[in-house]
């Protein structure tokens, strides 16, 4: 018998006890750079904040005279800064207009942008614009339209106004993770693992594509059903409530084969 033979028996053998043991599959997966085998560990994100935060901010206040004529003009300005300005939602402006004898257009700006022209009449209103416009500092300004043919007189406009920022309630993380259709077919646990630091009294709440699959306080380590996971993109949601952020370091998905 050539030498070879008892050893390609061996190696026969070998394979049919693997094939048994693992139920005809051979994967053996690995984590990101040749981790542990049978298991792999997905790093979904890190540094990032989760918050659910309603609130309203005064920021600026302007009173006076505005006007603009043949001889000269009088605005209003204010510098102001906004705190968390990417997670305002809207400026509003209270506008009270004590006199005017209306020749010509009241005009607002912030940031150069015009938030307002028109002919207000004389009493309270209130103006909204988006907060996408809004920066860390910022201008306010008041003036007036010029009283154009009518030479004799500029257009006036005596006020106040004070400015307010409505801030975004909700900021919802999304992250997204590949499986391969190996993956998904042979994974037989997933589990979830966020570590993060929490101010306010609300959950944090986690869904994969949609489904809900985790309610509580960080530090998470949970598992979580497999059939949420499927070949392809997958999608992992972060949201918490009302009055709430989270300051989360890290969020990793686990799957073991």
């Amino acid at each position: 018998m050539p030498d070879f033979v008892p050893v390609l028996i061996a190696a026969v053998l070998l394979l049919v006890v693997l094939l048994i043991v693992f139920g005809g599959s051979m994967l053996i997966p690995t984590g990101p750079g040749g981790g542990k085998a049978g298991s792999k560990t997905i790093v979904l994100g890190q540094d990032m904040v989760v918050m659910y935060v309603e609130g309203q901010s005064n920021v600026a206040s302007l009173k006076g005279e505005v006007s603009q004529g043949l001889f000269g003009n009088i605005e209003q300005k204010s510098d102001f800064t906004v705190d968390n300005y990417k997670d305002a939602s809207e400026g509003v402006i209270k506008l009270r207009i004590w006199n005017s004898n209306y020749y010509g257009a009241f005009i607002i700006k912030v940031n150069d942008e015009e938030v307002y022209r028109g002919v207000p009449a004389i009493g309270e209103q209130s103006i909204v614009f988006d907060g996408s416009i809004l920066k860390a500092s910022n201008v306010i300004k008041i003036e007036a339209e010029s009283s154009g043919w009518k030479i004799w007189a500029p257009t006036i406009y005596i006020f106040n106004a004070d400015l307010s920022v409505n801030y975004l309630g909700k900021k919802t993380q999304s992250l997204s993770f590949d499986l391969t259709s190996v993956e998904a077919k042979n994974v037989n646990r997933a589990r979830l693992l966020i570590f993060g630091v929490r101010n306010g009294p609300g959950n944090l709440v986690a869904r994969i594509n949609g489904r809900e699959i985790f309610s509580g306080f960080t530090t998470v380590y949970t598992d979580f059903a497999i059939d949420n996971l499927k070949a392809g993109n997958n999608t992992l949601d972060l949201s918490t409530e009302r009055n709430t952020i989270y300051n989360i370091s890290s969020v990793q998905i686990v799957l073991f084969f």
